[in-house]
């Protein structure tokens, strides 16, 4: 990834369908949706695509680091991060016949679009590989 590149970053907060349990979710996503678009993603340059789902322990493990700073729990069943170049990248993956024929309407097999939410901003790694990207504070 280029440093000196600003890159853009569209977090989709989603849910799953009701009736479809957090383990089909998962193995939903991963396993046949992912494969699906992993091409698309490709194709398009975009820079970083990633997942992250919870599981039945992560409300238990999130009450260990419960207090008054990390007080609430998101409800969300997965986040999912893409990071590109700029708008453009996205707005042609989306135009991108296979996307309309395929990749979009297979969401409605696992996803509640209607619930789901997007946030949108820049990039700015802090931290990769175990190595701090910032400069420490002076002291």
């Amino acid at each position: 990834m280029d440093s000196s590149q600003k890159y853009l970053c569209l977090h989709i907060l989603g849910f799953k369908k009701s009736g479809v349990t957090i383990a089909e979710y998962r193995e939903y996503m991963v396993n046949v949706h992912s494969p699906l678009v992993g091409g698309l993603v490709a194709k398009y340059g975009i820079i970083h695509w990633s997942m992250s789902h919870p599981d039945e322990q992560s409300p238990d493990l999130f009450d260990k680091i419960r207090d008054g700073l990390f007080a609430n729990l998101a409800p969300f069943d997965v986040v999912v991060t893409i990071v590109m170049p700029d708008i453009d990248t996205w707005l042609r993956f989306r135009a991108d016949p296979f996307f309309k024929k395929d990749v979009g309407p297979d969401h409605d097999k696992f996803a509640d679009t209607r619930r789901s939410q997007m946030m949108l901003g820049w990039y700015t790694p802090l931290l990769e590989d175990g190595k701090l990207l910032i400069d420490p504070p002076v002291m």
